[in-house]
């Protein structure tokens, strides 16, 4: 790769994490509304299910914009509602919130230091 190449790549990299850290305080906003649906008996499990689906998406692009940490938290809250499987009960609900505040934590401190 030409030094040009190299330029433009790393240039298109910085842009795609500009974008995801001003993504950041929404996403955040979206995981504290989800952990508030864990509380609601007609929610939970539906809750559950998009906050995997977030966490999948996250984890997916973290390691891509610098972002190990989130990732690396996003699946863990990823693995953990896929190892409930069907057998997902409103008692393992407190797993779930616990490593879903340990994800918040991991965003803010970013937000805060981006």
């Amino acid at each position: 790769m030409d030094a040009n190449s190299a330029a433009q790549l790393n240039a298109g990299l910085a842009r795609i994490r500009e974008r995801f850290i001003s993504s950041l305080s929404d996403r955040i906003d979206s995981f504290y509304e989800l952990l508030s649906d864990l509380q609601d008996d007609t929610r939970w499990a539906e809750s559950c299910a998009e906050l995997r689906a977030n966490a999948h998406k996250l984890h997916g692009i973290c390691g891509s914009v610098g972002f190990a940490a989130i990732g690396e938290n996003a699946a863990r809250l990823e693995q953990k509602i896929d190892s409930l499987g069907p057998d997902l009960h409103r008692n393992n609900i407190d797993d779930v919130r616990s490593l879903l505040n340990c994800l918040l934590d991991e965003m803010e401190q970013n937000l805060d230091a981006a």
